[in-house]
């Protein structure tokens, strides 16, 4: 499934912004990266994890389960 082109400057609304989430979540799943996925839609990474997460898309870094580096459990 492919990222919507997107302008710079367009502001995302209603159905479009829905509809960019839903792809965008679709991508991350498939694997691609947050920078992937930004660079597909020329906007900043910053912006997509924000339009992820008001999404309710859990944004998982590679190896930081519930524990930090030293194996010590998060607060």
């Amino acid at each position: 499934m492919d990222v919507p082109q997107l302008q710079r400057q367009q502001r995302l609304s209603g159905q479009k912004r829905a509809a960019f989430i839903f792809v965008a979540a679709r991508a991350y799943d498939d694997g691609h990266s947050v920078r992937d996925i930004s660079e597909r839609c020329l906007r900043s990474a910053a912006f997509v994890r924000t339009i992820l997460h008001e999404g309710r898309v859990v944004l998982r870094a590679p190896g930081s389960g519930a524990r930090g580096r030293d194996n010590h459990p998060r607060r």
